[in-house]
């Protein structure tokens, strides 16, 4: 089976790659560095020949509502309409848990994007995943400043990048099912507990700060999985010890 990995350069992106190829799967990897624009479908029909399956973990660049909807809505409608034309049978496309009934622009923008993924010719499928185990450590990076740095104010139940990686190529190797239970990680924590374990694991002496007004129209519980949902492991302590948590350190 030939997987295309939309968002080949984003987080997720390299994860699927390497699970895909675990699993024996040649792989196209679809992303600006191989020549390819989701947003325009410039290079896209080219690279989708011969394509069987399409997992999608392509991200906006931007959080605004409007540039976000523009581009995963775009992204995903190019996707249909030429993986249509190229023979693809199944389109397999990540999102967020939590992105209904919320103030939220961005999550506004994903759930457009999830109606556009699911609604083209191609049969679709789409997996919602909770927050990944990274996203304390690349706000610490994004956001450090001398010494300190700032994290949102957000309870989440983080999930590795790595497993929602494999069950996006499990998901893949199947036929479409529309939507697939949440998947999200072992334990509930604030992201500022997690951002904390983090910086202390690596020693990285900072001062932590909250910031309640960058992400907002979000229930307290909001993001955290619903009942039903696939618990999976490693827990975010454990995936400390992990080369993905040091890579977020070292810039590897």
């Amino acid at each position: 089976m030939r997987i295309a990995v939309a968002g080949a350069d984003e987080l997720v992106g390299p994860h699927v790659i390497e699970a895909a190829r675990g699993r024996g799967h040649p792989v196209v990897a679809l992303a600006p560095s191989t020549g390819v624009d989701l947003a325009t479908g410039a290079g896209l029909s080219a690279a989708l020949d011969g394509v069987d399956v399409v997992v999608d973990v392509s991200n906006s660049p931007s959080l605004d509502e409007d540039s976000a909807r523009r581009f995963f809505t775009g992204a995903a409608a190019n996707l249909q309409r030429l993986g249509a034309e190229r023979g693809v049978r199944h389109i397999v496309t990540l999102s967020v848990v939590g992105i209904d009934d919320t103030g939220f622009g961005y999550f506004r923008a994903k759930v457009d994007h999830e109606r556009t993924a699911g609604s083209g010719p191609v049969p679709a499928t789409i997996v919602r995943a909770t927050h990944f185990h990274e996203f304390p450590g690349q706000l610490v990076g994004r956001t450090r400043d001398g010494g300190h740095a700032t994290v949102f104010d957000l309870r989440v139940q983080p999930v590795a990048a790595t497993t929602v990686a494999a069950a996006l190529v499990e998901v893949a190797e199947g036929p479409a099912r529309g939507r697939t239970p949440d998947i999200a990680g072992p334990e509930p924590a604030e992201v500022v507990d997690l951002a904390r374990a983090f910086v202390d694991h690596f020693d990285l002496r900072l001062e932590l700060r909250t910031d309640d007004h960058t992400v907002t129209g979000i229930a307290e519980n909001g993001l955290l999985p619903q009942p039903g949902a696939t618990i999976l492991g490693p827990s975010y302590a454990q995936w400390l010890h992990s080369p993905e948590a040091a890579a977020l350190v070292t810039g590897g």
